[in-house]
Parts: C-alpha cells; structure tokens; sequence
C-alpha cells in the first residue's frame, strides 16, 4: 500500500513534466528546436529592435539561430541518409541527399534573383549598391553561386554543405568517423589562422558571414553525431542527463549575465592583463561570428546542449504549450523561412514611407508576431508546396526568373542609386599620392582658453610624388592592412582651392561590385585628418572587417584647420559646404557610395564632434547618422569670433539646433564624453535638450578626460556604432 501511495506523486509528476520518449522513427525533439531556430530567426529578420530580443538575442549574442539551424541540420542529415544507408545501401543514400541538394539550389537560386532586383531597384534598407551594368554576368553569379544576397547567404551555405553531404557519408559508413572529424576541424583551424588562403569552396560575392570553411564544423560535427546517435545516447544516461543540464545550465546563465555586463567585463580584464588582448580585439577573437571563434563554439554548444537537455527532460509542458507553433515549422524549416524572407520584403516596403517609426519596439514587435503566425498558417496550408505533381515546374523556375532579370534590369527606374548607373572606375595605382600629414595644429590648452582661429587659411601642400603601389599612407600609424588607405585632393568650391583628404576602402571594393555606406570622420581642434588615424581607427576597422565584426564601410577624413566644420558667420569661410556639399558631391561621383542619408554617417571628436552635429541637425537629409564624441561646444560669449553672436551663433550651437531644428527625429544620434571632461556640463546639457524634446539618442558618460587617451580606447566602440547605424535594416 505505501508502495502504491509513494508510486502516485511520480505518476502525476511524470505525466506533468514527463521525459522524452522515442515514438517511431522521427526524434521529435530535433524538430522542435529547429522550429525555435526559424522562430528565432524570423523575429531577428521582420521589422528592427522589439522585446523579443530578449528571447532570441537579436544577432547580437554569443552565438544565434544560425548556429542552431546549421548543427540541427547535419543531426537530421546523419539521421536520416545515415540509416537510408544502412537500410537501402549507400548509393540509395547518396542519390536522396542528391536530389534534396538539387532542390535546395533550385530554392535558393530562384528566391535570390527575385530579392536582389527588388531590393536593389526599391533601395530597401538592406540593399547594398549591387549594379545591374552587366545583367549577364550577375545572372550567371547568381546560377554558379558565386553571388549571393541578404538572408540568402545562408542557404548558400546550407546548399554546398549538403552537397558535399554524400562524401561525408562515404567517410562515415566505411568507418573513417576520425578522417571525417579531423578534415572537418582542420579546415576549422586553419580559417581561424589563415582566412584568406582557406575561402573554400570559391569567394561568394555579397557573402561576409557565412564562410563555408569555418562554418562547415557545425554541420559534419553533427552529421557524426546524427550517425552515431545510438552510440552517443549510450554515454549520457539519465543520471548525467540531470548532472549536465544543471552545469550547462549554470553556464547559460553566465553567458547571459557576461553579455549584459557589456563591453565593461573586457575592459576590466584587460586593465588586469594588459598583455592578454588588445581591446579593439577581443570580442572579435573570442566571439567572432563570420570565423566561428572558438568562444562562439563553446557557446553554441553551452546553449544548444542546455535547450535539448531542457527538451528532453521537460518535453510533455513544452510540448503542450509550444508543439502547436514549432513543430510545424521545424519539420517544414525551409519553406518557412522561404515564406518568411518575402514577408521581411513586404514589410520593408510597407515601412519606408514611415522613417524614425521602423524603430519602435511595440511595432516591430506586433509585426514579428504577425509574421509567425502567417508564416505558421502557410505552413499549414500548404500553400505553394513542392510536390511531385508541380516538380517540373520548380524546376524550370530558376530559368525563368533569369530571362525575366534579364529583361527587367534596363528599365532600372532609379540611377541615382547604384542600380544602372555606371560604376566608377577602379582607382589606378600611379593615381595614388604619398602620405603627407597636414594641419594647423593648436594646442588644446590653448582652444580651451579660448584663443581666436587663424583668419588666413595655409595653402596645403600638395606632394610632389606619388605613392609607391600597394603602399599605405600615413605608415607610422597603420600597420599591415588588407584594405586600402590613402591620400586624395580634390577641388572644393567653397573654400577656393584644392584640400587633401584620407580615404579608407574596404577589403573587397575591387573585387565586390558594389557599393558601401560611408563614414566622415573630423578631427579635433589640435589635431588634422591624421588624427584619428593616430588613435588606431584604421588598424581597429580593418581587423574588425576582415573579423566580420563589423560590416565594412567607406571612411573619409577630411582636412578642416580651425574651421569648426561650419559655415562662419558675417560671411567668413564656408567650411560646412566644403563637408556637407563638395567634399560628398565628390566622393559620390568618384567612388561606390551608398547615397542615401541613412548609409551617410558623420562624426568627431572635440571640435569635430561639435561640427558634425551642426552638420547633420542641419541637414539630416544628407546626413542620417551623427556621432559627437567629446564635443566642445562652446557657449554664446564670442571669444570665437565666426561663431557669431544672438541668432548667429544660435544657428551653430548643437544644443540651441537641438530646440529648434526640424526633422531631428530622423537622424540617429550618438553622443559621448568622459566624466573628467572639461566640456562635460555643456555635454550633459545637449543630452537634456535632446530628452525634453524626446528625440531619440545614445548617451554615454565614460571614465576619463578630454583626451587622446580617451579615445582610443573608444575607438571600437564608435566603429561598433557606425557599423550598426550604416547597415541597419
């Protein structure tokens, strides 16, 4: 009878939280979490920034969907052919993973060609510059995979691996597991060591996150897994189940507390060991997304690990109140996320019209809502499914979306975007011109105690030779770099005579065929265009790049004396035109340049931080994105003579703009200073100015002074920043 009493609370503890128990063939537990993954990433992809960011991590944390949606795939792929394989032979297995490759390129090619010519022709958020000079030879990209697109990356990705998928599976039944695992993870290592002598299988154009050679480790490391499931299930009784979901749990929850933590825990342990890691660095090397670092694997697995532990030991609760939304779309993965893309299409058009509202968490988060839902409801209606019935059709469907590309790329409506219009030329090596630093250096004691400027303007000195090819300038402050990064001259209108500017390209401008967002970085009042490359901006961006940090973007640093980046008053020098007009007007007729306001960033420091917000509160439709970092704004008393006085002066102050300047809501503002900072009440005051008029905006308040010290140490952050800002979908 006690027996029986004891049995009774287990009994009703079992059928509420009940384990996992296989029912057929089919682990329901792998289709359960993939549907997560296309949840997560249909949240991640519709819309911007909502409060289900919290639950998916917004591409932000330390590993994402991807990672899930890429090993939970290899799993299925050596469940299922690894058992066809037993079942019906090798060569059964090998064609069934043929065709379902065939298919796969059949999907991906054909939603490709139709999202690049929308998405280009309508300038959509993510669009990025391709031009349509040679529609052929974009088509052919597009058929050989050597061209991908927003979100289809991915299944690019996922077409080669399964492609390859029947050579792993040779591998695996002829019992070379080890050969298999040691040709997976050395080609692992050696991207992590040598990334550009391992872009295998070729370099995919538009591709900056998912590289196969890193990428692949997920996929065959889970193919093994999947195969020898009954092996490995073998090693984790239920006793070990419970021990490693508490660890992998407690791990979880470390990454979660570390993540929000911020950027401060690096700082902290790299103030302790300061040989340990650069800062500009470290979230790149542990982390890194595009490389897979090694702290994105442990991550992956810390997470995935504690979610099919959570499955497996909680499945009967999750199941009743989730199985209803994520096994539809985990068993039904690819045309969900098919479905999705074009509803990610629908709403960036249906958002355009509206600017700053594209932002707002409660809308983005009813619009991803919604999206699950139709996404789930086509699903389970089945619309447009893949059937033998309608196979020849979707064969056909890839030729037919090429002609139709062919014929509708001409009548490309809008050439004063990349589109139709012709690309510029690539710039030519005895075009280049030597390094020469350049400025009127002041120091800042002498700024902050007020001194007039210059009323002369020196004439710059043009260099008298050309660079050596290959050579970058400015060698005593940017080391090796893969990027180019020069001096240029160009004429300016307003200020009456030529002016030498810096110019960063990224990796791949010539060899990308498209065009990039651009960034104008100002210098101080001490300082000249040098100045930040001092402080390791260019360094700092192009590892981030090659990284895959931070997509890349075009800098420009110009040359501005003791101009203030703004037009003097009574009529004096034009030093805002000379920026905002000929200086843009020049490197979008010169370069490939995203020109539309929100891919054009503007910032500084000190006094450049200051310029640049004049210019963009001034003109947000030429500038969308501003960063003032350290701004020395000065107030009305004229000891600055061409800021004028009264209303003069009002229409070249940042915090008097900040009331009375239209359109403000548009731009997207940064704003920081360190705490020590001379010019910090003033700082503090434009921040309060902002907030009472509820302008949106960062503001941040750091440890330090007004100095170079300061700033380099926030040089990554501010990269971080533009990166974010410039490629914001």
């Amino acid at each position: 009878m006690a027996t029986l009493e004891r049995s009774r609370p287990a009994a009703l503890w079992a059928s509420i939280w009940g384990s996992y128990r296989p029912e057929g063939s089919r682990d329901l537990r792998l289709d359960f979490l993939r549907g997560f993954a296309v949840v997560a990433m249909i949240v991640d992809h519709i819309g911007g920034p909502s409060w289900l960011y919290a639950l998916t991590g917004g591409n932000k944390f330390y590993t994402s969907a991807a990672e899930g949606f890429i090993f939970i795939s290899g799993l299925l792929v050596g469940v299922v052919y690894g058992r066809i394989a037993v079942r019906d032979g090798f060569v059964v297995a090998m064609r069934k993973a043929f065709e379902r490759a065939g298919v796969l390129y059949l999907l991906t090619v054909g939603v490709t060609l139709p999202l690049l010519v929308v998405s280009e022709l309508l300038d959509l958020p993510w669009a990025t510059g391709v031009y349509f000079t040679d529609p052929l030879a974009l088509v052919i990209g597009v058929l050989t995979l050597h061209r991908t697109y927003y979100l289809i990356d991915v299944m690019v990705l996922y077409t080669l691996l399964l492609g390859l998928a029947p050579l792993a599976l040779f591998l695996l039944v002829q019992g070379q597991t080890r050969v298999l695992l040691a040709i997976s993870w050395g080609l692992w290592l050696a991207f992590q060591l040598a990334p550009d002598q391992v872009e295998i299988p070729w370099t995919i154009a538009g591709n900056y996150l998912f590289h196969f050679a890193a990428w692949q480790v997920f996929f065959f490391t889970a193919m093994v897994i999947g195969y020898h499931r009954d092996r490995v299930a073998a090693w984790f009784p239920r006793r070990r189940q419970y021990v490693l979901f508490v660890l992998s749990g407690l791990a979880f929850a470390g990454l979660i507390v570390l993540y929000r933590l911020g950027d401060g825990v690096w700082q902290w342990l790299i103030a302790k060991n300061p040989a340990l890691l650069d800062p500009s660095d470290v979230l790149i090397v542990l982390f890194g997304k595009g490389d897979v670092r090694p702290g994105r694997l442990i991550a992956s697995v810390v997470v995935f690990g504690f979610l099919f532990l959570l499955t497996t030991l909680a499945w009967k609760p999750l199941y009743r109140a989730l199985g209803w939304l994520l096994m539809p779309l985990g068993q039904n993965a690819l045309y969900a996320y098919t479905a999705h893309i074009v509803l990610v299409v629908l709403v960036a058009i249906a958002l355009m019209p509206f600017g700053a509202l594209r932002q707002a968490p409660w809308l983005n988060t009813l619009l991803q809502v919604a999206g699950l839902l139709v996404v789930w409801a086509l699903v389970r209606a089945r619309l447009f499914f893949p059937t033998p019935a309608n196979r020849v059709r979707w064969a056909v469907a890839p030729a037919v979306l090429a002609v139709a590309t062919l014929l509708v790329l001409p009548f490309d409506p809008s050439p004063r975007q990349a589109g139709w219009a012709e690309a510029a030329p690539p710039e030519q090596p005895s075009t280049r011109r030597a390094a020469n630093a350049f400025g009127t250096p002041l120091p800042r004691a002498a700024q902050a105690a007020g001194l007039p400027a210059p009323q002369t303007l020196p004439e710059p000195r043009r260099p008298a030779a050309p660079a050596a090819t290959g050579q970058n300038a400015l060698p005593e402050y940017v080391g090796p770099i893969q990027g180019r990064f020069t001096q240029e001259w160009f004429f300016s209108r307003a200020l009456q005579r030529e002016m030498p500017y810096y110019l960063y390209l990224p990796p791949d401008y010539d060899s990308s065929g498209r065009s990039y967002p651009v960034l104008y970085l100002l210098h101080g009042a001490s300082g000249d265009a040098a100045e930040w490359p001092a402080y390791g901006l260019i360094d700092t961006l192009d590892r981030s790049i090659r990284g895959h940090d931070i997509e890349p973007f075009i800098v420009v640093l110009p040359q501005g004396d003791f101009g203030y980046w703004l037009n003097h008053a009574e009529g004096g020098y034009r030093w805002g035109d000379y920026v905002s007009r000929d200086l843009v007007n020049h490197l979008d007729s010169t370069y490939r340049t995203r020109r539309r306001p929100e891919r054009r960033a503007i910032g500084g420091l000190s006094m450049g931080g200051t310029g640049a917000l004049v210019q963009a509160f001034h003109q947000p439709n030429v500038f969308g994105i501003v960063g003032a970092h350290s701004p020395s704004l000065r107030p009305d008393n004229s000891v600055v003579e061409f800021l004028g006085e009264g209303e003069e002066f009002a229409a070249r102050d940042p915090i008097s703009l900040a009331r009375t300047a239209p359109d403000l809501d548009q731009l997207q503002i940064w704003i920081d200073i360190g705490e020590d900072d001379e010019w910090y009440p003033r700082a503090l005051l434009l921040h309060a100015t902002l907030v009472e008029r509820g302008i949106d905006h960062e503001w941040h308040v750091w440890p330090g002074e007004h100095d170079g010290d300061y700033w380099t140490e926030h040089t990554p952050d501010y990269l971080r920043y533009y990166s974010q800002a410039l490629t914001r979908h």
